[in-house]
């Protein structure tokens, strides 16, 4: 704002100044034309000049005054008196409309981010009290039930601190060749015990041999969050299928589907939908975070589903960042 300020004061001053120039040019041309003495051309600036200085002086002030003065909260009772005045009324203006525009959007952010910061800590304090329930009720607590509720609770601060990580959108992205089949076999092996406590079984293909650039860590959250979605609507003893086909990872489960009238909604925030109201476990996060992913990274998610057949959640890439070996 201070470049502005200075360039519209002096142009302020300097317009009057070429004025002032200009007049003088012209008694002196007429002198040369008219042949009057020189000395009257000299009377001229001499008199002149010093009414000039103070006046220039005086009114420099009155602006450098009335502009320093100048501020956003007395913008609707401020009247410009000149057009420099109103050029810099117009860009602080615009300055109030920005920054309104953001403190606006700021405050949306957080007060998102503590209605998230309230679901998440209370999804982990129900699994707490669950496991403190269970303790209090007997001496031992059967180890599947432990495993279970730390699980959980492990599930709802991974995605409390990615979703800081999001809100803070530093682009901290580090862009890698991921091999698919490792990752993949990494992330069943650390949710073994949920496939084994549901009686659940993955099957995997297509993925040997298949690497994709991207950043690692967001693409592992990304098919954590899918693959939880897949074994938390899955029925026990059925299949989950992982697959590689047609340039995309397709995660897909045999469970209840999702609603023709719920499918368009399933990437707002906080949506649960007809299936989120029949568990405790859902919160509508998953899938929205999925999303916000995916749109500052180089890669597309998708959702098909018949209701009572099943949901494919499918990860989308472009040609030139996969690299197969098949």
């Amino acid at each position: 704002m201070n470049k502005h300020y200075f360039k519209l004061f002096w142009r302020s001053i300097l317009l009057p100044t070429i004025g002032y120039l200009f007049l003088l040019s012209l008694i002196g041309l007429l002198v040369i034309l008219y042949n009057l003495p020189t000395v009257f051309w000299g009377d001229v600036i001499r008199f002149s000049l010093p009414f000039f200085i103070v006046w220039l002086i005086g009114s420099g002030a009155i602006k450098y005054y009335r502009l320093r003065h100048l501020n956003i909260s007395q913008l609707d009772k401020f009247t410009p008196t000149n057009m420099a005045e109103g050029k810099l009324v117009e860009l602080l203006q615009d300055e109030q409309a920005k920054s309104i525009d953001t403190i606006r959007q700021l405050q949306a952010t957080q007060h998102e981010q503590l209605d998230h910061l309230e679901l998440f800590t209370h999804e982990i304090k129900n699994y707490l009290t669950s496991l403190n329930a269970a303790a209090e009720n007997s001496p031992a607590v059967a180890s599947t039930e432990v495993k279970k509720n730390i699980h959980q609770a492990n599930y709802y601060l991974n995605l409390l601190l990615n979703d800081e990580r999001l809100a803070i959108n530093n682009h901290d992205y580090d862009f890698q060749w991921i091999d698919i089949a490792n990752l993949i076999n990494n992330i069943l092996q650390q949710n073994s015990a949920i496939f084994i406590h549901k009686q659940l079984i993955p099957e995997l293909t297509g993925l040997d041999g298949i690497k994709v650039l991207t950043d690692r860590k967001w693409l592992r959250f990304c098919i954590e969050q899918l693959l939880s979605n897949a074994i938390k609507y899955s029925a026990p003893n059925s299949t989950i299928n992982i697959s590689w086909e047609m340039n995309s990872l397709r995660i897909a489960d045999h469970g209840c589907g999702i609603s023709m009238n719920d499918l368009p909604r399933i990437f707002e925030n906080g949506f649960t939908g007809k299936n989120g109201h029949q568990t405790t476990a859902a919160t509508g996060m998953g899938l929205y975070l999925v999303k916000k992913v995916t749109e500052h990274l180089n890669f597309k998610v998708s959702i098909s589903s018949v209701q009572s057949q099943g949901t494919t959640a499918i990860l989308s890439f472009l040609p030139d960042n996969i690299r197969s070996s098949n």
